[in-house]
């Protein structure tokens, strides 16, 4: 008999692992590839996803495709429940402030993009930031956890600051799987699990071992 299990996707933590891993695009139909290939080994009853949502007037192009890929999404799987928050924009760093600093430091003939892209790759600018989501995923984790400790937990995350919520999740008596990618996973993460999912990309496919 296959266990009952509850995924929670934390998406941006994916998107991000899949990206360093060279495995975008990964669209709505990734997902049900996905998901067809756990359902073998386990019966997932809900499968939460969790995302931040774009400003239509700040990046109005980038929230059209969102808005485009949620409804790909929730309708490719009637079990998929989609939970959002709102992206917080940081301080919008534009091409005329990044001149002006090269002018006072004294570097010349620089190409703007290129110096963009750089301090982007290297995570010394951010423009946005994720607010509540990682916490909604953690209250819903619990709560499903409280309401049936039958029910396994899967974790599709390479985030270390769920380790306190799995360690209180296990307190309930409930198995914990963390479900992850090779890149941007943490050790923390899987040590802290009763267990944990290697997502592997083959030529055939997605491979879960």
């Amino acid at each position: 008999m296959i266990t009952k299990a509850i995924l929670f996707i934390d998406s941006s933590n994916f998107y991000h692992s899949l990206k360093e891993q060279k495995c975008l695009p990964f669209d709505a139909d990734g997902f049900v590839e996905l998901f067809r290939e756990l359902s073998k080994l386990y019966d997932i009853e809900k499968i939460f996803f969790y995302d931040a949502v774009k400003n239509s007037l700040r990046d109005p192009n980038g929230y059209s495709k969102q808005q485009g890929f949620h409804t790909r999404l929730s309708g490719a799987d009637k079990r998929i429940i989609i939970k959002t928050r709102k992206l917080r924009y940081l301080a919008d760093i534009r091409d005329s402030k990044i001149r002006q600093s090269c002018r006072k430091v004294g570097i010349r003939n620089l190409n703007i993009m290129k110096l963009r892209y750089f301090l982007k790759e290297m995570g010394l600018i951010k423009l946005t930031k994720e607010k509540g989501i990682d916490v909604q995923l953690v209250v819903d984790a619990i709560e499903e956890a409280r309401k049936d400790k039958n029910m396994r937990i899967i974790i599709l995350s390479g985030d270390a600051d769920f380790v306190p919520a799995v360690n209180l999740i296990k307190t309930y008596s409930v198995e914990v799987i963390n479900l992850h990618p090779y890149c941007g996973s943490s050790n923390e993460l899987r040590k802290a699990c009763n267990k944990h999912i290697l997502i592997s990309f083959g030529k055939s496919g997605i491979i879960l071992k």
